[in-house]
């Protein structure tokens, strides 16, 4: 099957950082979370994590604000959702605040009967819907990784379709046409953009002209915003929809940090197009060196901050063990649903040429067992 992959793309500015190696202590590799500084010396390619690191003003917002963290933040939630809601272009009443997509999810649940889903798709929304005690039915994806049906069986007004656009974990599109025909039959379709700054189409807000009936927006400050460490987002919807969910919200929903990282990161909004066109020119790069050391059966194309690809079987056991050892961390995505699949963050030049040198490896010792 022909591999290919998207190149650089999109808006290209003079001030895009270059892809140059950072510099990192030696590897301690132990086995704790990504966030803790004894995990840096492992090339992190599973949680598609920011390249470039986080906002520069998000950062001073914190800091500065270290010394009130005693105080509660007085007014801080209402300038962060004017931010949003100026960075997406609607009026501040389209726009709730929310503390991950987690959040969002279990809130719109409340909006629906039952829940809909792409299967295989993100894990989030069968594991919520189940948490909230809501039927989740699955809607199958073909081979291109495409709905298999139109309209899904038994789909009606009191339901509510989840949808990552692009797709995670498989980092494609879904036709426009396909989810405005769910539109016209549900509830509501919930469509999550975390990956939205990185693909090569504009969102569904720029293409229907702002909210409109029965449809929920997520945007996410965790991938493009380079703020994964913080857990917010914001839905953005209906005034008439805000309204009912808002009273849903917890007392101070939402803590100081995160408020003040996203008001810095809303203040510098052209991080967000450096990092997208970094990671751009990156997915091009991993592709390629994916594709050229012979180990894989296929690598698909992304919209997203990571590529998905599927080793030859002879080789998945021990690629696995090669990265381990190395301290190369990647997803396996057997757990949701793409059995025999790997997830690989665009990562640094450093971290594509740790990647590489395990590739190289790994088929040197292939290839010289093969000749044995």
């Amino acid at each position: 099957m022909p591999v290919r992959c998207l190149g650089a793309g999109g808006d290209a500015t003079a001030e895009s950082p270059r892809r140059t190696k950072p510099v990192h202590d030696e590897p301690r590799r132990q086995n704790v979370v990504a966030a803790h500084p004894s995990a840096d010396g492992d090339a992190l390619l599973d949680w598609n994590e920011s390249p470039i690191g986080p906002p520069p003003l998000a950062v001073k917002r914190v800091v500065d604000a270290a010394d009130r963290l005693h105080r509660y933040p007085r007014g801080l939630l209402e300038e962060v959702t004017a931010l949003a809601a100026a960075h997406h272009g609607v009026a501040t009443d389209q726009v709730l605040l929310m503390a991950g997509v987690d959040e969002a999810i279990d809130m719109t649940l409340s909006l629906a009967d039952r829940a809909f889903g792409l299967v295989p798709g993100f894990d989030g929304y069968p594991d919520r819907a189940a948490a909230n005690g809501k039927a989740f039915h699955p809607i199958p994806l073909d081979a291109d990784w495409q709905p298999r049906v139109g309209v899904p069986a038994g789909l009606g007004s009191d339901d509510i379709v989840y949808l990552a656009q692009p797709g995670n974990p498989t980092g494609n599109l879904l036709s426009p046409a396909w989810i405005d025909t769910l539109r016209e039959t549900a509830g509501y379709v919930f469509v999550d953009e975390t990956y939205q700054e990185f693909s090569s189409q504009p969102g569904i807000l720029a293409r229907t002209g702002g909210p409109q009936p029965g449809l929920l927006v997520y945007r996410s400050f965790s991938k493009a915003a380079g703020l994964a460490g913080i857990r917010l987002g914001c839905l953005v919807a209906e005034a008439r929809v805000i309204a009912r969910l808002e009273p849903l919200r917890r007392f101070m929903p939402i803590d100081a940090v995160s408020l003040h990282a996203a008001a810095g990161l809303l203040e510098e909004p052209a991080f967000m197009t450096r990092l997208a066109h970094y990671v751009r020119e990156g997915r091009a790069e991993l592709c390629g060196l994916l594709r050229g050391s012979g180990l894989f059966a296929e690598v698909r194309e992304s919209e997203t901050n990571f590529v998905l690809a599927r080793p030859d079987a002879s080789v998945h056991a021990a690629l696995a063990a090669v990265l381990a050892e190395d301290g190369v961390r990647v997803r396996d995505c057997s757990g949701v649903g793409l059995a025999g699949w790997l997830r690989i963050s665009v990562g640094t030049p450093e971290d594509h040429d740790r990647l590489g040198h395990s590739l190289d490896r790994l088929a040197r010792s292939h290839a010289e067992r093969a000749a044995a």
